[in-house]
């Protein structure tokens, strides 16, 4: 039989960030909104998520955000969870809770009962989100009149019934955002909170990468939407401003499918994840899980970092190393997470759709482009 893989990982690749949670940190990104709800000063506060935007992408793109550029004083550099990906972000930002205790591992976690992997944005009619992700979420622990404004396609969303519990809701079109986020502002009264979900670098980023033109033009454009905000909204309003993930661009030069190594994807029950954190769960059998992760580890080399389930859980990964680890969580952690290093990306293409081998932008792992991200407070 096959060694195991054991919980040292040593060394831990220079080009990869430590674990959110190693040594005690705590990724700031879990901190972005609790305040806000917890214990709120009195006035107006909106939060934007500008999805996609990482800290060293803005960083590498000030001559495109005015707006940003001249608020760099007022913005700090934090980190987000792992994966580096929006459902994890998202939940984390609204519970405040790591995502070992949340339980929402991935864009695709797998889900132990039913023995597939789980949408996470979109769900599964089988699924209640509200089972599936029970711990309280900061719209639910506060006093605070909150108001979630985002297209009409998330109301009622799997992920909007996960994170936004408590959580009013307001509808936007597209060229109408801030006038969605004054309406909304009206609504809360003075002492509210409106939360605004900005999408459009991401799409962007996905499609043609973060070195394109599309890219480009979708970031400008999100920082003039900042700055109509900023000269719109009511005088006093507090605005927070923060991001789920960065991303890196990738190809198929740097991309490994298992289908073409049947030996490893043989032992792969369940592929979760993403390309840049793939999550598998091994087939049942001893050693399977073994010799999957020594098997992935051999074939991707420098191109990845491969941990088992034992290594995942000692890393801090996830949550603190040693916590408790709810029940419904349990069954949900990967026997092997790959965290692709680089602009390397793992997946198991026939198992998914056609659109994401076609992704250019991608996001997951613990690179800097990824894992940091901007977080602003400012008054208008």
């Amino acid at each position: 039989m096959t060694a195991p893989l054991g919980p040292k990982i040593a060394p831990w690749p220079e080009d990869l960030l430590s674990a959110p949670f190693a040594d005690g940190a705590r990724p700031g990104l879990l901190d972005a909104l609790e305040p806000l709800m917890s214990a709120p000063e009195p006035g107006r506060d909106v939060l934007v998520l500008l999805d996609g935007v990482g800290a060293d992408l803005l960083a590498e793109h000030r001559a495109l955000t005015p707006t940003l550029r001249r608020l760099e004083g007022e913005t700090a550099r934090v980190r987000t969870v792992a994966p580096s990906t929006t459902a994890t972000a998202m939940v984390s930002l609204h519970t405040g809770l790591p995502p070992l205790q949340h339980g929402v591992l991935g864009y695709l976690t797998h889900d132990p009962e039913h023995g597939q992997p789980l949408n996470q944005l979109i769900g599964d009619p089988d699924v209640v989100p509200e089972q599936w992700m029970p711990e309280p979420g900061l719209g639910e622990r506060t006093r605070r009149r909150a108001v979630q404004v985002a297209p009409g396609k998330h109301a009622g969303s799997h992920l909007s019934r996960v994170a936004y519990r408590g959580w009013e809701f307001l509808a936007h079109g597209r060229g109408d955002r801030v006038e969605a986020v004054r309406t909304a502002l009206h609504r809360v009264g003075p002492d509210g909170l409106v939360h605004l979900h900005v999408d459009d670098v991401d799409h962007a980023g996905h499609r043609f990468g973060v070195d394109s033109d599309p890219w480009r033009t979708a970031l400008a454009e999100v920082d003039s939407l900042l700055g109509t905000m900023l000269r719109r909204l009511p005088a006093g309003t507090r605005i927070h401003v923060t991001a789920d993930h960065g991303m890196v661009d990738t190809s198929p030069e740097l991309t490994v499918d298992l289908t073409e190594h049947p030996s490893l994807q043989r032992l792969a029950a369940v592929v979760a994840g993403e390309a840049r954190a793939l999550a598998l769960t091994a087939v049942s059998g001893q050693g399977a899980a073994e010799e999957l992760a020594h098997g992935l580890d051999e074939l991707m080399g420098e191109r990845a970092l491969v941990l088992s389930r034992q290594q995942l859980l000692g890393s801090a990964l996830l949550g603190p190393a040693g916590m408790a680890v709810p029940a419904r969580v349990r069954d949900r952690i990967p026997d092997v997470l790959v965290l692709g290093r680089g602009c390397w990306t793992v997946d198991d293409f026939s198992r998914r759709p056609e659109s994401a081998r076609q992704m250019v932008g991608v996001h997951g792992s613990l690179t800097s482009a990824e894992a940091w991200v901007p977080l602003l407070r400012t008054q208008v």
